[in-house]
Order: C-alpha cells, then sequence, then structure tokens
C-alpha cells in the first residue's frame, strides 16, 4: 500500500495513519483484545466441564433447553453485551467501558467457578456473556481508530485470532486439570477450568488503566489537552490548533456519511456473511466437541473411564482448535496486503466446499447403510416383499 493511499485532508490524522506499529501499539492491542481471548476460552470451555458439575451431569435428559442455554448463554449475553456497548461507547469512550467489562468479567468468571447450584451458573455466565460481548464490539473500533491504515486490518484482526487462541487454551487447561488431578474432577477440576478465566481478565483489568483514550474519541468529545497526551504515546506530536482542526474536520466528515444504497447493500453483506459463517455450525464442535469425541471413542478404548474419556475428547477437539488458530493466522498475515474482499472470497469459497463433501460423504454413508441393511435382511430371511 503506497503511501498516497495513507493520506487524508488533515494533518494529524495523517501523521498518525502512517506511523509504524511499534511495540506500544502491540501491547496496546494485546490488552485491547484480551476480551476475544475470553471469549474463546469461555464458549469453550464448558462443553470440556459438562459431564462433571454435580447439578448440571443430568440437564441434557431432563431439561434441554436449560441445558442448551447453559453451552450458549455466554454467546446469547455476547449479543445483548454489543447492543449495549454501542449505546454506551460514544457517550464514556473506549477505555472506560474495556475497564468495567474486564471487571465484570472477574466477577463472572469467579462467581461460576464458587457456583453452588445451577441458577449462580447460569447467571454468571450470562454476565460474562455481556463481558465479553460488550468487550469485543469495543475493541475492534479501539483499535480501528488508532491502528495505521495500512496495519489496520492486521491489528484489528486480532481480535478474531485472539478468540481461537481461547478456544485453544480452553482446552489445554481442560488437558491439564483433569491429567494432574483427575479424582477432583467432580468437585474441584470443574471449578478451576471455569475460574482459571479471572487471571487474564485481572491482567486486562489492571493494566487498561494504563492504556492511553482513543484519540479520535477525545478529539471528538473537544478534550483537546487528554487528545495530545494520547498521542504523543503512539509517537505523534500535535498542537492544539492542528486538534481543533481535526476536530472540526473529523465532525464535518461524521455529518457528510449517510446511508447511501452503496453503504446499506455492503451493511447486508457483511451481515451476511457473518450469519452463514455462524449457520454452517462451526461452534458446535467447540461447544459440544469434547463431549461427542468422549462417547465416539475415537481415542481410547471404550472400557475407560469418564475422566479418560472426556481426556480423550479434549485433544481431539484440539486438533480442530489448532488448525482453527493456524487458519486465522494466515488471515492475519495476508489481510492488509491482499485485501479483505479476496480472503473473504477464499474464506467462503472453503467453506462451501467442504460443507457440499461433508453433505456428500454423509449422504454416501447413509446409502451404503441401507443398502447393507437391505441385503442383510434379505440373507436372514426376514425381507418382505
Amino acid at each position: 500500500m503506497n503511501n498516497t493511499s495513507n493520506e487524508t485532508t488533515d494533518p494529524v490524522l495523517n501523521e498518525l495513519n502512517g506511523k509504524i506499529t511499534t511495540k506500544f501499539y502491540w501491547a496496546v492491542t494485546l490488552l485491547a483484545t484480551i476480551g476475544g481471548f475470553l471469549f474463546g476460552y469461555d464458549t469453550s470451555n464448558i462443553g470440556t466441564d459438562l459431564s462433571f458439575i454435580p447439578f448440571a451431569k443430568n440437564l441434557a435428559a431432563t431439561d434441554p433447553f436449560v441445558y442448551g442455554y447453559l453451552i450458549a448463554g455466554a454467546s446469547l449475553g455476547a449479543a445483548v453485551g454489543a447492543l449495549i456497548a454501542a449505546l454506551l461507547t460514544d457517550k464514556y469512550g473506549r477505555k472506560f467501558l474495556l475497564i468495567t467489562d474486564a471487571a465484570i468479567y472477574t466477577i463472572g468468571a469467579l462467581l461460576s467457578a464458587f457456583s453452588v447450584d445451577l441458577v449462580m451458573l447460569l447467571l454468571s455466565r450470562t454476565l460474562i456473556g455481556l463481558a465479553v460481548g460488550a468487550d469485543s464490539a469495543i475493541a475492534t473500533a479501539y483499535i480501528a481508530e488508532y491502528a495505521p491504515k495500512n496495519r489496520r486490518g492486521h491489528l484489528s484482526l486480532m481480535q478474531q485470532w485472539m478468540i481461537t487462541w481461547g478456544i485453544l487454551g480452553a482446552y489445554f487447561v481442560g488437558m491439564g486439570v483433569f491429567f494432574i488431578a483427575p479424582q477432583l474432577a467432580y468437585t474441584v477440576d470443574w471449578r478451576i477450568l471455569l475460574g482459571v478465566a479471572a487471571i487474564p481478565s485481572l491482567i486486562g483489568l489492571v493494566f487498561r488503566f494504563y492504556m492511553p483514550e482513543s484519540p479520535r474519541w477525545l478529539i471528538l468529545h473537544e478534550k483537546y489537552d487528554k487528545a495530545i497526551a494520547a498521542l504523543k504515546r503512539f509517537n505523534v506530536t500535535a498542537k492544539l490548533s492542528e486538534i481543533k482542526t481535526t476536530h472540526d474536520y473529523l465532525v464535518e466528515k461524521e455529518t457528510k456519511i449517510k446511508a447511501t444504497p452503496g453503504i446499506k447493500r455492503a451493511f447486508v453483506i457483511v451481515g451476511l456473511f457473518m450469519m452463514f459463517q455462524q449457520i454452517t455450525g462451526i461452534n458446535i464442535p467447540f461447544y459440544y466437541g469434547p463431549t461427542v469425541i468422549a462417547k465416539l471413542h475415537i481415542f481410547g478404548s471404550t472400557g475407560g473411564t469418564a475422566i479418560s474419556s472426556a481426556v480423550f475428547g479434549i485433544e481431539a477437539s484440539s486438533i480442530l482448535a489448532i488448525i482453527n488458530v493456524l487458519a486465522t493466522l494466515i488471515g492475519f498475515r495476508l489481510i492488509d496486503s491482499y485485501g479483505r474482499r479476496s480472503l473473504a472470497f477464499l474464506g467462503y469459497s472453503g467453506m462451501a466446499f467442504f460443507d457440499v463433501l461433508g453433505a456428500v460423504l454423509y449422504l454416501s454413508r447413509s446409502i451404503r447403510k441401507e443398502a447393507y441393511d437391505f441385503s442383510h435382511r434379505r440373507n436372514c430371511g426376514n425381507f418382505i416383499y
């Protein structure tokens, strides 16, 4: 990407867009995306824990709706949290809400670890969902407002990459606690798996106080002195007169933005992209993977204990999680070089191919099974003409 594409009519924004991503940029981005890691962690750890939580062990048979909510409660809360963040972030700023999210998540993680009944666990997971949903939405906006233009996709995609690391982290922690203390699986291990998420959230809570507020937000809200200080931390020196000029430029630019047919069409297409990505069912192996795979006995003997089956299930699910991390790394490395549209076409082409392949294999297996059953009934003399 050449320098001309980075230029705006405002010198302050132009300088910010042209900066090199130093260690400070990466440190701030890492802190901002801790919520992404926690999102991935908490959407996966419950699938590992379900068989060992005493008051949730038989939910699938006794109350499927509550069982489903226990699995997906964090995701549902995340959807609501993102909507709440959209209403509050422009008023209170990115940094304040990111700190608040970390505090809420820490409380939710600890409450889930010390849950005494099903109601407490359901409420704590909903609270976690609210925090990570708001955090994911705010972090993306926050990063986009300080990231240099030719590294904006690179830094923004860090949020999604951290989600994949969170999923993998949940499997690693699960394997660790059940391997080290299998005898405590029904008493302590499941609580550790839920509560360990409080560690990164506490780190985020502490260090986010040292993050700079979004310079763009500060300028738009006429907090000029704080904006100058924040820009200095991004190695951009600006005078008060320049900051005021930038304010006028941003206000004028936002006033001119209208929901044109092109913008509406792009919004719908991106929304459909997100929806279809979820419709493929990709979350099912992350939510239920360890439970399903453990019952399939892909690893280990059918006579193994519940603990060994669970560990085998987690190990198998970890393979998918590792592929997920590596695949996201490809996009992470290429997004600013090849663009969003090209990578989106590549990703959706792959999804379509493997969805069709899966359907063909499933139908082929069903046809073979029907043929076998037909032949078996005929050979046994039970075939009815």
